[in-house]
């Protein structure tokens, strides 16, 4: 009888208040020490910012004010991950702290925290399409995790399975998909020789289109493309396969 295995990926606990985060109070920590001038260029930067603030783009935004690397990736991480409402939330839970006797920080450090979070979390335009982005790259199907095309052969025995009269050759369609519960899906095929070769013929026309689409789309409104791996071109190394 087969054993029976249970798949658990990418579960972990989480505290019920962000204020519980060691991670996100040292992040607070961090942007507390930056200067009234830095605060207001970066808003003013961010605000202003056109089409879509990817990571990669708004760390090279911040990186322009800040060179710290534990500031900057502290400052990266909450402008990415909050929300005013959220932000509203994370000040109201430090006052209770307060009240309760039980401080995050000191109170000048606090309210310097107050004025920081007040001031830098804003719904950027630039941050907002680039999300709309992610949510309809998601929307849109399932995350293609793997595609592999698998060559062999197999023996053909004479009847008595001691002598190979020829062999077979095979090829195997491997996909791996992300469900919508975020655990992987597959599903094989077998393919003909022919079938290999029409698959080949229509991957490079599709690349021949999708390149003809980002040229045009380029110019009818330049920097209209989010940068997201939908839309982008690894050039990682081919699977040995």
């Amino acid at each position: 009888m087969a054993e029976t295995v249970i798949y658990i990926r990418g579960i972990h606990p989480r505290p019920e208040r962000l204020i519980d985060d060691e991670r996100f109070i040292n992040d607070l920590r961090a942007v507390a020490s930056l200067s009234d001038d830095q605060v207001n260029a970066l808003r003013q930067k961010l605000s202003e910012a056109e089409g879509f603030l990817s990571p990669a783009t708004l760390k090279k935004s911040v990186r322009e004010f800040i060179q710290k690397p534990d500031t900057l990736n502290a400052l990266h991480r909450i402008v990415r991950s909050l929300k005013p409402k959220d932000a509203e939330q994370v000040l109201k839970d430090l006052d209770q702290k307060g009240k309760e006797g039980k401080p995050q920080f000191d109170t000048d450090v606090l309210d310097r925290v107050k004025n920081i979070l007040t001031k830098l979390v804003q719904p950027y335009p630039a941050l907002i399409r680039f999300e709309k982005a992610e949510r309809l790259a998601r929307a849109t199907g399932e995350e293609l995790e793997s595609l592999e095309l698998i060559c062999d052969v197999r023996p053909i025995f004479d009847e008595s399975r001691k002598q190979v009269e020829g062999m077979m050759p095979y090829t195997r369609l491997r996909v791996v998909v992300s469900g919508v519960d975020g655990l992987p899906k597959s599903f094989e095929a077998e393919l003909t020789r022919q079938q290999v070769h029409d698959l080949a013929e229509k991957a490079e026309k599709a690349k021949s289109k999708l390149e003809t689409l980002h040229q045009n789309m380029e110019k009818w409104m330049p920097g209209c493309m989010p940068d997201l791996p939908l839309t982008r071109v690894s050039r990682k190394e081919a699977s040995d396969a």
